[in-house]
């Protein structure tokens, strides 16, 4: 699915993992970036299918905001979070 990015339990491998981790507190966002991830966790479906400068653009951020953001959860590359948001869509889908 991803890229290997880490060893490292802190950085997502799911939309799920990246839940959990914000839910336990294990990452923080500052402002710019959490509008962001609020908005992949809203519509995952966003992130998955279009590009950086339209998720930049849809959160009222920069797109180098959305590349800091895939930087922040450990992924390297805003193609790896669109992975990540990719492989979330494609299992609801399949679960109909």
């Amino acid at each position: 699915m991803l890229d290997k990015v880490s060893d490292n339990d802190r950085f997502p491998r799911t939309l799920q993992q990246l839940k959990k981790l914000i839910a336990q507190g294990e990452i923080q966002f500052p402002p710019q970036l959490e509008r962001v991830v609020k908005r992949i966790l809203e519509e995952p479906d966003l992130i998955a299918f279009e590009s950086a400068a339209t998720v930049a653009k849809e959160c009222s951020v920069s797109q180098t905001t959305v590349t800091r953001l895939s930087v922040h959860l450990g992924l390297r590359t805003f193609r790896n979070l669109k992975k990540l948001c990719e492989h979330h869509v494609r299992r609801r889908f399949n679960h109909l």
